[in-house]
C-alpha cells in the first residue's frame, strides 16, 4: 500500500499533460517523454489521448490492484497519467454520454500494444467484479474474457524482428455490460489474420507461438499420437533459422492454452481435434513434390501421417494436390499440375486449415461468452502496428496498409472533424495543419490502384511478379506518393504516413492468390472427423451453379484482406473512440535506452505536435446547450432570471472563466477545455453531494419517526396480547378443571350400569343354553320315531306296487291285441278314402288354374297400359324441365358473354403450374406480404352451382380461400370419445370438427357456419397431453382435471401436427402465443387453392344481382367472384391481374433465358397417346413459364422450379432423337472397335434377312475407321406396323457408304409370302437405320434432337432442340434457378438440427422434450405416408426402371413398410439386401432410409424384442455398407450413442456398439454385402474370405465390411516373410486366364460381393453379361481372390531358394502361355517342355499332354505365324510335320470367314486339331530329352531364357495404335516396366520406340477404350484402343510412385 502510494504522490517529470506545454514544439515534447521515461513515467496525456512508452521492463506496483482502486471515479488529470485512467473513464462514459465506447490503440510492432490490452482489459473486469459483489451477480463472465487472451496469443500472435509477441491479426475486444455496471458478455471480433505466416516467415522471425508450443510442451503421448519430433525436422517452422527464443516459454504457453482451451468449454475430443489440425499442417509443411508424368508426391509416408490426422484418404489428398479438375459438358477432366503448382496447392491447403481453424476457436470463444442485447459496451482494438523491415514483403504492405487507414480514422477524429465543427459552430479559430494520409490511401484502393493491378495480375493464368511491377510503374510512376527506384530491380516504394516503405515484389503474386482449389475442398469436406468438416461447411464449391456470377472469380488475398478491413472501420465508426499511441524507444528491447531519432520519427509519423497543438487549442469537450444546463443544473444559482440555455451557460461558464479562454459559445453548442469540464465536474459533484445529504438527512428523519410510531404500536400491540393471553388462561384451567370433575362422575355411574347390564347379559345366556339343551333332545326323539315309522310305509308300499304292476301287465297284454287289430282295419279305411280324395283334388286343381290365368292376363293387361300413361307424364314434365333449364342457361351464357369472348378452349395437353404440398409442409414461409384478403361471394364451375361466402387471401402469387377467416391455430375432422377412459364401442363414437382458437379447443357438429358448439377445453388448465397411439389407431388422450378426452385422427400424419400445436399451445406463454396467432394464413387448411400463374384472364362480368361481380377464367373452369362493393372488387382485379399470364408482360431482367423448344410430356403422371408439340417457353427466376406462341398471349401453363426439382444433362451417348415406336429399340456401335473379329473382315456390309417372323440382321451402323464401309451388329426388328403378313421372307439386300458418306439403300421393297411385296416409308426407313459414321449423312441432320428432361412435383418434361449448345445452355440455366431456391426443409431435419443444438450444448432436458414434443422422431406401428426428408421429384429416369423403381418417394414408404413386418421374416436375407441394393441404386434413398431406421429405433419399450433387434440388424449393416450425409451421420451417432446410455446391457446395446464402430471404418461400396457378409454383420463378427496363390494353394484371412485390399495384401505379405522382397505384389481378381489387378483402396468384400453377384447372374442363364463389357469373363471358371506380383523393380537379384522366385517363376510362365512374351516356336515348344519336367518330372512311355493351354499358348496356332526374331535360341525351320496340318489349304480369307463364323471353342478345336496334336508331340518330343533334370534345375533354365530378354518384367498389352504418321503398325504390344514405356511389334523383343517415364508428360483415357501418352518432345499425341486403359494407367502409376520412392530414399 506505502508503495502504491508513494507511486502516485510522486513528483511529475516534465509536464503529465503536453497540451500545457509552453515552449510548443517536437523537441520539446521528445524532451518531455524523454524526462518522463527516465523517471519510469511512462504514460503522458494530450488532452483525453495517452502516450505509452514501452519501458521494456516491469515498474513494481504499477499494475497493482491498489492502484487500480485509486483511479476508480477519478477524471483525467485528477491523478499521473496511466492507462488505467483511460479505462475509468471508457467506463463511466457509458452512462455520462449514453454510447458505445472503444479504445483505439497504436503503434509500431513492439511499441506494447497488446500488453496495454490486457491492461484495459483487466480493469474493466475488476470493476465488473466489484459492482456484480454488489449487486449479487456471477463472475464468470469476466473470468472467461480474460481466460481466451492466452488463446488468442498463442494462435494469433509471433515473433517479428522488433517485438518477441507480435499480433498477427487484428482483434476488437466487445464487452457488454449491464446499467449496473457488470459485464454480462462479450464477443472478440477477428481482423485481417496473416495467413502466409503458416507458410513463411522472414528470417530471424518466427510461426505462430501454438506450433512450438506443441512440440515442445505437448506430453509425449500427444507427439507420438500426432507424429511429431524436433521442431528442426518440420519446413513451416523452421525455414527462418529462429526456432527457440529465450524470452519465450513454450512448454508454459501449451499449459496455459490447454487450460484455457478447458475454461472455454471445450471437450477432450475437440481439444484433441484442434491438436490434430495443427499436427497435420506441419506434415503437409514436409510434403514435397517431384516430376514424373506431372507432380508427384515425393514422400507419402508424411502424406499418410497427414491425411491421418484429417481422416480423408492418402490417395484422394495426393490427387487433389497434384491434379486440377475441371467440368467440360458433364464430364470431369483431370489435368496434372507442374512442381511449383503443387506446393502453391499445399500451401494454401495449411494456411486455410489454420485460418478456420483460427475463426473456429474465436467463435467457440464467443458462444461461451454470448451476451444478450444489454446496456453498452466497451471496444479494444489490437492491431498489428506499422512495419519497415530490410526486406517487407507481401505481408508487411497489408499491414501498413491497414495502418493507413487507423491513421485516417485518428486524423478524422482528432483533426479533420473537430476543426469542421470549430467552422460549423462559428467559432473563433485559426485551422491547425496536420498531415492527410487520404492521397496515399487512394494510390492503394482507389481504381486502378496498387490493389486493384495486383488482384489483377493475380487472375492472370500468366501473371508473374514481373508484369505486375511493370503495370504498377507505369500507371503510378508520377503519383507524388508512389516511388519508383532509380536502380532496375523488383521493388516498388510507398510513401506513408510513418514514412517511406520499398517492398519486394517477389513472390507477391504467389501469396496473393488463393489457390485452395475446388478439389482441396471436396477432399476436405469428405473428412470422417467432424470437427475438420465444420470448418468448411459454409465454404461453397466456385464451379457450383448456383454461385452468382459475380462471385465466379475467388477472391484474392488482398481483397479478402481490404473487405475485413472495411468491416473493422464500420465497428469503428459506430462508437466512441479513446486513443492510445505506444512508442518504442529503442529498436533493440532494450530497458532503459531512449533512441531520440527512433522516437521522434514516430512523433512525427503519428502527428504528434499537431494533436497537442489542437488539444492546446481547441475544446475537446462539447455539449448542446439543453444537455449542458440539464448537467449542471445543481451549479446554477436561483437568481438566474433568463429562461433561456443558452444565457445560462453563459452565466454559469462567467463565474468560473470570465476571459473566455477555457469555454466559447456556439449556435448549439458549448465548447470547454477539459480542465474546465473536469472543475465543473468536481463542484457538480460537490454540490450534487451537499444536496444529497441533505435529502439523506431528511430522509432519514422521517425513516427515524416512522421507526419510532411503528416500534411503539407493536409494543402496545404485544402488551395487548399479553394480557389476554393471561385471562384466557386463567379462564382456560378453570374449564379444565371443571371438565376433569364432569368427567370422573360420568365415569363413576357408567362403571355402575355396566356391571348391571353384565349380571343380566349372564342370566339370559344361561336360560338360552337351558332351553336349547331341552330343545335338542325333544327334537331327537322325533327324528328317531319318524324314521321307524317311515320305515314301515316303504314295506307296504313295495307290496303294493308289485301287485299292481302285475295286474297292468295283464291289461296292457290284452289292450295290445284289440289295438292292432283295429289299427289294421283303419290302414285299409284311409288307403280308400286317399284313392277316392286324390282323383277329386286333381280335377278341383285344374279348374283353379284355368281362373288363375284369367286373372293374371287381365292384371297385366292393366299395368301396361297404367306404365304407359305414366310414362307419357313424365316425358312431358322432362320436357318442360329441360326448356326451363335450357333457359337458365341461355339466360346465364348472356351475362358472362364479355368474360367469355376472351376465353379460348384449353389446349388437349395443357399444363398446369406444379402446386408442390410439400413446400407448405416444410415451414416456408414467404417474406412478402399478403396482396389482398377480404370476404367474397364465389361460385365455382357449371351454372347451377349456389353462390358461397368465402374469406379469399391472395399471397405467394396462390389464391386460397377458406369457410371464415382465419382465426383459429388449426381445424379439422377427428372421431372423439368424451367421458373417462372406457372403452366405447365405435359406433358410439362421434365424428366432431375441432377448432383450435387461442388456448381454447372447441368441437362442433359440422364445419358449417353457425354450427352448434359441443364443448370447448381449455388447452392451458389441461393436465397433460399424452400420445396414445396403438397398434394402427393414431389417438391422443387430453386429460383435464373432471374427464379425460379421447381422440382419433384419420393418419398419423394429421395426428402429429395436432400432437405438436397442442403440446406448443400448452407450453406457450403470452407472447409466443400472440406469435402464433399473428402466422399468415396455410394452404393447408384452405378449402381449396389457385396458382395465379394459371390464370388466363380476369374480367369483370355483369350480373344483375351481382352488380360487384368479376370471373377468373383458367384452361379448365371459371371463378365467379363478387365482392361487397366496387372498390373491393377493382382492389382484387389489380391484385389478380398483376401477375395475369394471358396479358402479363415480361421486364428485361425478369427473363432468364426464353426460346422454342419441343416437349413432351413423361414421368408420373402420363397419358396414352403422348405427342410431341412445339412450345416457346420462358426461363425466369420462379418458374419455366410455357406458351403457344411467341406473342405471349396463351399461355398453357408454368412449371414452379424448388430446390427439388431436376434436369437432366443432354446424354452425348443419346444425342439423336427420331420418333420411332417405343417397342423399337436400336443399339448403338462402337464408334471405335468393330463389335467383333478383325475389323477388315467387315468390309462387305450385307444384310441377311433370315425365315423368321421378325428382320434378322439389322441393326446400327458404325463406320470402322479403317475404310468408309459400315459395320453392322446383329439386332432383331419387327414388321411394320402396317404389314400385310404375318410371317415375311426378305431378299437379301446390300448397304453400303458412298464416295460422300451417303447411305446408299436398296431396302425400299420387301417380298413376302404369297408373293406379295410391301413398300417400306422414309419414316420406317428413319425407325429402321441409326448410323454413326464419321461424317453423319445429310439427310440424319434433319432428325437429330439433343433432350434434357425437367422433373417438377407432378410432371416430367422431355424437352428437345436441335442444337447441343443450346440444350446445354438450357440445363445450365435451369439448374442455376432450382440451386437459387432456399432449401427445403422437412419437419424431421428442423427436428434434427434442435437435436444437434440441444445436444452441443449439453441440454439433456431439452432433447428429452423435443421427443416428447414430436412423435414424428419416434417407433410409430403404422404405415408412414411421406419420406422424412425432402427428396427430388420425378420417375426415376435411368437403367434402374427395369428393376420397377418408380419414384423416389414411393420407394422410400416402400422401405418403411418393409422395416414394419420385418420381425416376421423367416429368413430376412433377402429382405436385407433388397434394402441395401435399393440404397445402392438409388443413392437419395440412403439417408432416408438411416432416419427411418432410427425413428424406429427410438422410444421402444422393450429394448430386445425381435421387431427393433431387427432393425438394428438393418442399422448395423446400413453402416457397414453407406456412408450417410454429415447431418445424418451426426444424427446417427447421436442417437446410437443414446440409446446405448438408456439400455447399456442388452442385445440392442451390443448391436448399436457394432454400428457405431461401423461407421468409423466404412468405405465407399459398388456392391451391396454379399449373403455371408450379411450374416457375419448380424453375427457382429468377421468373415473369412480365401485367397489362393499359385499352385493351388491358398489361405483364410479374417476381414470385415472395410478391410481394403491393402491391408490384405500387407497382411499377406508379412505372413509368407516377404517384407524384404524385391517387387510388389497385389490382389488379383481372377478367373481362368482372366484377371485383372485390385486397387489398393478396393474393400475386398466388395470384391466378393460381386463375385456371388456373378454367380447369381449365371444361375439366371445370364452368364459374362455383366462382366464382359469390362473385359472379363472366361466361361465356366470360378472367380478368386488371386494374390500375385504386380510390380517388377528388380527381376535379376530375386533369390531361386525364395518365395518370391515362385511368384516369379509362375508368373513368367504365364505370360508364355497367355502369348505375351515374344519368343520363337521352337523356344516356346523348349518352355513348354521345361514346364512339363518341373510339374511332372521325367518322361515315361505313354505320358500325354491332356490340356494344352497349361504349357503352351495355343492362340498362337489361330494366326498366321508371323517372322520369328531369335535372341536366345538357334532359329531352325519348322517342322513340316507342323507346318502342315488342317490350315496348309485353306485360304487366309477363308480362314478370317471361318474365324469370325466361329461361335464356339469346340469348332476352332476341331478346325486346329492337327497342329494342336503336332504341337503336343514336338512338346514331349523335347521333354524326353531333359530327362535326369530336376525340377529346380528345370526352373532355373527357365528362369534364365526369361531373363534372357533385356525387357523382363514387362507388362505387354495388345493394343490398337492410332497415329497419323503411320510410324507404327496397327496392332502392337504396348510395355509397360520399371523404367520406361515401350511400343513393340507383335511377337517382337525389340521395341520400336521407348518412352521413360521422366519424358512422359501426361497419360490418360479421356474417352472409354482409348488411352494417350503425350511425351516431351513429340509432336502428336500417342492414341491407343484398348479395354484395359485402367491397367496400364495402374501400373504406369505405381511404377511412377516407386521412382518418386527410390529418389527419396538416396541421399542428396
Amino acid at each position: 500500500m506505502a508503495e502504491t502510494v508513494k507511486i502516485l504522490q510522486a513528483p511529475q517529470a516534465g509536464l503529465s499533460d503536453m497540451a500545457k506545454l509552453q515552449d510548443l514544439n517536437v523537441e520539446s515534447i521528445l524532451e518531455n517523454i524523454r524526462q518522463r521515461f527516465e523517471a519510469d513515467q511512462i504514460y503522458t496525456y494530450i488532452g483525453s489521448i495517452l502516450a505509452a512508452v514501452n519501458p521494456y521492463k516491469t515498474i513494481p506496483n504499477l499494475y497493482d490492484f491498489e492502484v487500480m482502486e485509486a483511479y476508480d471515479k477519478r477524471h483525467i488529470g485528477d491523478l499521473p497519467p496511466h492507462i488505467y485512467a483511460i479505462a475509468n473513464d471508457t467506463y463511466y462514459s457509458m452512462w455520462k454520454q449514453t454510447a458505445n465506447q472503444c479504445v483505439l490503440i497504436s503503434g509500431e510492432s513492439g511499441a506494447g500494444k497488446t500488453e496495454s490490452t490486457k491492461f484495459i482489459l483487466n480493469y474493466l473486469s475488476k470493476m465488473s467484479q466489484a459492482s456484480a459483489v454488489e449487486t449479487g451477480n456471477d463472475v464468470s463472465v469476466e473470468k472467461c474474457i480474460l481466460q481466451s487472451s492466452p488463446i488468442l496469443e498463442a494462435f494469433g500472435n509471433a515473433k517479428t524482428v522488433y517485438n518477441n509477441n507480435s499480433s498477427r491479426f487484428g482483434k476488437f475486444i466487445q464487452l457488454a455490460f449491464s446499467s449496473r455496471g457488470v459485464i454480462e458478455g462479450g464477443k472478440v471480433q477477428d481482423y485481417l489474420l496473416e495467413k502466409n505466416r503458416v507458410v513463411g516467415q522472414n528470417p530471424g522471425e518466427r510461426n505462430y507461438h501454438i506450433f512450438y508450443a506443441l512440440i515442445l510442451g505437448a506430453p509425449d503421448e500427444m507427439k507420438q499420437k500426432l507424429g511429431l519430433g524436433a521442431p528442426e525436422k518440420y519446413k513451416y517452422i523452421n525455414q527462418s533459422g529462429c526456432i527457440k527464443d529465450p524470452n519465450i516459454n513454450d512448454q508454459q504457453i501449451f499449459s496455459e492454452v490447454n487450460e484455457a482451451l478447458k475454461d472455454m468449454k471445450l471437450n477432450d475430443e475437440q481439444v484433441s481435434d484442434v491438436f490434430e489440425l495443427l499436427g497435420a499442417i506441419l506434415h503437409i509443411g514436409n510434403l514435397d513434390f517431384i516430376t514424373a508424368g506431372g507432380a508427384q508426391v515425393s514422400s507419402m509416408s508424411v502424406l499418410k501421417q497427414a491425411a491421418d490426422l484429417l481422416s480423408v484418404d492418402e490417395y484422394q489428398l495426393a490427387n487433389a494436390l497434384t491434379e486440377k479438375t475441371r467440368l467440360l459438358r458433364g464430364e470431369l477432366i483431370s489435368t496434372p499440375l507442374d512442381e511449383h503448382q503443387a506446393r502453391d496447392s499445399r500451401d494454401s491447403l495449411a494456411m486455410n486449415l489454420y485460418a478456420r481453424c483460427f475463426h473456429w476457436i474465436i467463435s467457440r470463444i464467443n458462444v461461451r461468452i454470448r451476451t444478450k442485447p444489454t446496456f453498452h459496451s466497451v471496444g479494444v482494438l489490437d492491431i498489428f502496428g506499422f512495419e519497415n523491415f530490410e526486406v517487407n514483403r507481401f505481408e508487411q504492405f497489408n499491414i501498413n496498409f491497414a495502418n493507413e487507414k487507423l491513421q485516417e480514422y485518428f486524423n478524422k477524429h482528432i483533426f479533420s472533424l473537430e476543426q469542421h465543427e470549430y467552422n460549423a459552430e462559428g467559432l473563433d479559430w485559426v485551422d491547425i495543419d496536420w498531415q492527410d494520409n487520404g492521397e496515399c490511401l487512394d494510390l492503394i484502393v482507389r481504381k486502378l490502384g496498387l490493389l486493384s493491378l495486383i488482384d489483377e495480375e493475380s487472375r492472370f493464368p500468366k501473371g508473374t511478379d514481373g508484369t505486375m511491377l511493370d503495370k504498377l510503374h507505369s500507371n503510378h510512376a508520377k503519383n507524388g506518393f508512389y516511388i519508383k527506384p532509380r536502380v532496375n530491380n523488383s521493388k516498388f516504394g510507398i510513401k506513408h504516413y510513418a514514412g517511406d516503405v520499398f517492398y519486394e515484389t517477389t513472390g507477391f503474386l504467389e501469396k496473393n492468390r488463393d489457390t485452395f482449389r475446388d478439389e482441396m475442398l471436396t477432399t476436405i469436406k469428405e473428412s470422417r472427423s467432424d470437427f475438420i468438416y465444420d470448418l468448411f461447411e459454409d465454404m461453397q464449391e466456385s464451379s457450383q451453379p448456383n454461385a452468382a456470377k459475380k462471385n465466379r472469380k475467388k477472391p484474392t488475398v488482398s481483397s479478402q484482406f481490404q473487405e475485413s478491413l472495411h468491416s473493422l472501420m464500420s465497428t469503428l465508426s459506430a462508437c466512441n473512440p479513446y486513443f492510445v499511441r505506444c512508442i518504442k524507444p529503442n529498436s533493440t528491447k532494450a530497458p532503459n535506452a531512449f533512441e531520440k531519432t527512433l522516437t521522434l520519427n514516430q512523433l512525427r509519423y503519428s502527428g504528434m505536435l499537431e494533436t497537442v497543438k489542437i488539444r492546446r487549442a481547441g475544446f475537446p469537450v462539447r455539449r448542446l446547450f439543453d444537455d449542458f444546463v440539464r448537467r449542471y443544473r445543481p451549479l446554477l444559482g436561483k437568481d438566474t432570471q433568463s429562461s433561456h440555455s443558452q444565457h445560462k451557460c453563459i452565466s454559469l461558464l462567467s463565474s468560473y472563466e470570465s476571459t473566455n479562454q477555457k469555454w466559447q459559445i456556439g449556435r448549439t453548442k458549448v465548447f470547454l477545455k477539459e480542465d474546465l469540464e473536469i472543475k465543473l465536474e468536481r463542484d457538480r459533484a460537490e454540490r450534487v453531494e451537499t444536496l444529497v445529504t441533505k435529502a439523506k438527512a431528511c430522509f432519514k428523519g422521517y425513516l427515524a419517526r416512522k421507526a419510532y410510531k411503528a416500534t411503539v404500536a407493536k409494543i402496545v400491540f404485544v402488551q395487548k396480547y399479553c394480557r389476554m393471553y393471561r385471562q384466557r388462561r386463567r379462564f382456560l384451567n378453570l374449564k379444565d378443571a371443571t371438565i376433569t370433575l364432569q368427567r370422573y362422575e360420568r365415569g363413576r355411574k357408567a362403571r355402575q350400569l355396566f356391571h348391571v347390564m353384565m349380571e343380566e347379559r349372564r342370566l339370559e345366556e344361561e336360560r338360552k343354553r337351558e332351553e336349547q339343551r331341552r330343545r335338542a333332545e325333544e327334537e331327537q326323539r322325533e327324528l328317531e320315531r319318524l324314521k321307524a315309522e317311515a320305515k314301515l310305509r316303504e314295506l307296504e308300499e313295495l307290496q303294493a306296487k308289485l301287485e299292481e304292476e302285475a295286474r297292468i301287465k295283464a291289461e296292457e297284454e290284452a289292450a295290445q291285441k284289440k289295438r292292432e287289430e283295429e289299427e289294421r282295419q283303419r290302414v285299409l279305411q284311409k288307403a280308400k278314402a286317399i284313392e277316392t280324395a286324390k282323383r277329386l283334388e286333381e280335377e278341383q286343381a285344374k279348374i283353379r288354374a284355368e281362373e288363375e290365368r284369367l286373372k293374371l292376363e287381365n292384371e297385366l293387361r292393366i299395368r301396361r297400359e297404367e306404365e304407359a300413361l305414366r310414362l307419357e307424364k313424365e316425358e312431358a314434365e322432362r320436357l318442360v324441365e329441360e326448356k326451363r333449364l335450357e333457359e337458365e342457361v341461355r339466360r346465364r351464357e348472356e351475362e358472362l358473354a364479355y368474360a367469355m369472348q376472351q376465353f379460348e378452349e384449353a389446349d388437349q395437353d395443357s399444363e398446369y403450374q406444379d402446386d408442390d404440398p410439400d413446400e407448405d409442409s416444410v415451414s416456408r414461409k414467404s417474406d412478402d406480404l399478403q396482396y389482398w384478403e377480404g370476404y367474397l361471394n364465389m361460385k365455382c364451375g357449371g351454372m347451377v352451382n349456389t353462390w358461397k361466402k368465402r374469406y379469399c387471401v391472395l399471397r405467394d402469387e396462390t389464391l386460397m380461400w377458406f369457410r371464415a377467416k382465419q382465426e383459429a391455430l388449426k381445424s379439422g375432422w377427428l372421431m372423439k370419445k368424451g367421458g373417462g377412459t372406457s372403452t366405447l364401442s365405435r359406433r358410439n363414437w362421434r365424428k366432431r370438427f375441432f377448432v383450435l382458437k387461442g388456448i381454447e379447443l372447441a368441437y362442433y357438429e359440422s364445419d358449417s357456419d353457425g354450427a352448434p358448439c359441443k364443448g370447448i377445453i381449455n388447452i392451458k388448465q389441461t393436465k397433460d397431453i399424452l400420445d396414445s397411439s396403438f397398434g394402427r389407431e393414431s389417438s391422443l388422450d387430453i386429460i383435464t382435471d373432471k374427464r379425460t378426452y379421447h381422440i382419433v385422427a384419420d393418419n398419423a400424419d394429421d395426428l402429429s401436427e395436432w400432437f405438436s400445436i397442442l403440446m406448443r399451445v400448452k407450453n406457450a406463454n403470452e407472447y409466443e402465443l400472440k406469435q402464433m396467432q399473428d402466422e399468415d394464413a396455410n394452404p393447408k387448411n384452405a378449402i381449396g387453392t389457385l396458382d395465379v400463374a394459371v390464370i388466363d384472364s380476369v374480367v369483370p362480368v355483369h350480373l344483375q344481382t351481382k352488380p360487384n361481380a368479376f370471373a377468373i377464367i383458367t384452361a379448365e373452369r371459371v371463378f365467379n367472384m363478387s365482392a361487397d362493393s366496387p372498390e373491393d372488387m377493382n382492389g382484387w382485379l389489380k391484385a389478380l391481374t398483376q401477375y395475369h399470364k394471358g396479358q402479363r408482360t415480361y421486364s428485361k431482367e425478369e427473363i432468364l433465358m426464353s426460346g422454342w423448344l419441343t416437349k413432351e410430356n413423361t414421368g408420373t403422371i402420363s397419358r396414352p397417346g403422348i405427342t410431341r408439340k412445339k412450345r416457346y417457353f420462358i426461363l425466369t427466376s420462379h418458374s419455366l413459364d410455357i406458351y403457344k406462341s411467341v406473342d405471349l398471349q396463351h399461355k398453357l401453363g408454368a412449371i414452379a422450379l424448388n430446390r427439388l426439382c431436376s434436369v437432366t444433362v443432354p446424354d452425348d451417348k443419346m444425342f439423336k432423337e427420331i420418333d420411332y415406336p417405343p417397342e423399337l429399340v436400336i443399339m448403338n456401335g462402337n464408334r471405335r472397335s468393330p463389335p467383333s473379329g478383325n475389323p477388315e473382315s467387315n468390309r462387305r456390309s450385307s444384310f441377311s434377312f433370315g425365315r423368321k417372323s421378325s428382320i434378322s440382321g439389322l441393326a446400327t451402323l458404325s463406320r470402322p475407321r479403317s475404310n468408309s464401309r459400315p459395320y453392322v451388329r446383329d439386332y432383331d426388328l419387327p414388321l411394320p406396323t402396317n404389314s400385310p403378313v404375318a410371317s415375311p421372307t426378305m431378299r437379301r439386300r446390300k448397304l453400303s457408304w458412298g464416295k460422300k458418306s451417303k447411305i446408299k439403300m436398296d431396302l425400299r421393297t420387301a417380298m413376302f409370302q404369297g408373293g406379295r411385296r410391301h413398300t417400306w416409308s422414309s419414316k420406317m426407313m428413319r425407325n429402321l437405320f441409326r448410323c454413326y459414321p464419321r461424317s453423319k449423312p445429310s439427310w440424319l441432320h434433319d432428325l437429330r434432337t439433343w433432350k434434357f428432361t425437367i422433373h417438377s412435383r407432378r410432371y416430367s418434361y422431355n424437352l428437345f432442340t436441335p442444337s447441343n449448345d443450346e440444350a446445354w445452355k438450357w440445363t445450365y440455366a435451369i439448374q442455376e434457378v432450382i440451386d437459387s431456391k432456399p432449401p427445403i426443409e422437412t419437419p424431421s431435419q428442423i427436428l434434427i438440427k434442435e437435436l444437434r443444438e440441444a445436444s452441443l450444448n449439453g441440454y439433456n432436458d431439452e432433447i428429452d422434450k423435443i421427443y416428447k414434443l414430436n412423435p414424428i422422431l419416434r417407433n410409430v406401428p403404422y404405415m408412414l405416408k411421406s419420406p422424412l426428408l425432402p427428396l427430388p421429384y420425378g420417375q426415376i429416369m435411368s437403367s434402374n426402371l427395369d428393376k420397377g423403381y418408380t419414384t423416389l418417394q414411393d420407394e422410400a414408404v416402400k422401405i418403411f413398410n418393409v422395416l414394419q413386418g420385418s420381425e416376421q421374416l423367416p429368413d430376412p436375407m433377402p429382405v436385407i439386401q433388397g434394402i441395401l441394393q435399393t440404397c445402392q441404386d438409388l443413392k437419395p434413398l440412403q439417408d432416408e432410409v438411416y432416419c427411418q431406421l432410427v425413428k424406429q429405433t427410438t422410444w421402444v419399450k422393450d429394448a430386445d424384442n425381435l421387431n427393433n433387434l431387427r432393425n438394428w440388424q438393418i442399422l448395423c449393416c446400413m453402416c457397414c455398407t453407406f456412408i450417410p450425409s454429415r447431418s445424418i451421420l451426426r444424427y446417427v451417432r447421436f442417437h446410437i450413442k443414446r440409446q446405448v446410455e438408456l439400455s447399456p446391457k442388452t442385445q440392442m446395446a451390443a448391436y448399436a456398439g457394432y454400428a457405431l464402430e461401423a461407421l468409423k471404418r466404412t468405405r465407399t461400396r459398388e456392391f451391396v454385402p454379399s449373403r455371408d457378409e450379411i450374416i457375419a454383420i448380424l453375427g457382429r463378427r468377421d468373415m473369412n474370405a480365401t485367397v489362393f496363390c499359385h499352385g493351388g494353394g491358398s489361405c483364410q484371412i479374417s476381414i470385415n465390411s472395410s478391410t481394403t485390399a491393402g491391408q490384405v495384401i500387407h497382411t499377406l505379405v508379412k505372413g509368407m516373410n516377404l517384407d524384404s522382397c524385391y517387387n510388389r505384389f497385389s490382389l488379383y481378381e481372377k478367373s481362368g486366364l482372366v484377371e485383372k489387378a485390385i486397387d489398393d483402396r478396393s474393400v475386398v468384400a466388395d470384391i466378393l460381393a460381386k463375385f456371388e453377384s456373378q454367380n447369381a447372374q449365371n444361375d439366371d442363364g445370364n452368364k459374362d453379361s455383366r462382366f464382359r463389357a469390362r473385359g472379363l469373363s472366361d466361361r465356366g471358371k470360378p472367380w478368386q481372390l488371386f494374390f500375385k506380383l504386380f510390380c517388377f523393380l528388380d527381376t535379376q537379384s530375386v533369390k531361386p531358394d525364395s518365395i518370391e522366385y515362385s511368384f516369379l517363376f509362375e508368373q513368367a510362365h504365364e505370360e508364355v502361355i497367355r502369348g505375351k512374351f515374344p519368343a520363337t516356336d521352337e523356344q516356346l515348344i523348349h518352355l513348354s517342355a521345361l514346364r512339363m519336367q518341373f510339374d511332372k518330372g521325367d518322361y515315361v512311355h505313354g505320358d500325354w499332354i491332356n490340356d494344352l493351354t497349361e504349357v503352351y499358348p495355343v492362340d498362337r496356332l489361330k494366326v498366321k505365324p508371323k517372322e520369328d526374331n531369335d535372341f536366345g535360341f538357334q532359329q531352325r525351320d519348322r517342322k513340316d510335320t507342323f507346318i502342315s496340318g488342317t490350315l496348309r489349304g485353306i485360304g487366309e480369307k477363308t480362314l478370317k470367314r471361318l474365324q469370325k463364323s466361329a461361335s464356339d471353342d469346340n469348332i476352332l478345336e476341331s478346325v486346329y486339331r492337327d497342329d494342336v496334336s503336332a504341337t503336343i508331340t514336338a512338346i514331349i518330343d523335347k521333354w524326353r530329352t531333359l530327362k535326369g533334370t530336376s525340377a529346380e534345375r528345370a526352373q532355373n533354365i527357365y528362369m534364365s531364357f526369361m531373363r534372357s530378354w533385356k525387357y523382363f518384367g514387362s507388362r505387354l498389352f495388345e493394343v490398337e495404335c492410332h497415329d497419323g504418321r503411320q510410324t507404327y503398325p496397327k496392332n502392337i504390344w504396348l510395355s509397360v516396366n520399371k523404367s520406361m514405356v515401350a511400343v513393340h511389334k507383335i511377337n517382337d523383343p525389340n521395341p520400336l520406340d521407348e518412352f521413360p517415364y521422366e519424358k512422359i508428360l501426361s497419360f490418360g483415357a479421356p474417352i472409354p477404350n482409348e488411352y494417350k501418352i503425350i511425351v516431351e518432345g513429340r509432336r502428336s499425341e500417342l492414341t491407343f484402343d484398348t479395354t484395359e486403359v485402367f491397367e496400364i494407367a495402374k501400373l504406369m502409376k505405381a511404377y511412377i510412385n516407386e521412382i518418386v520412392k527410390k529418389r527419396n530414399m538416396i541421399p542428396a
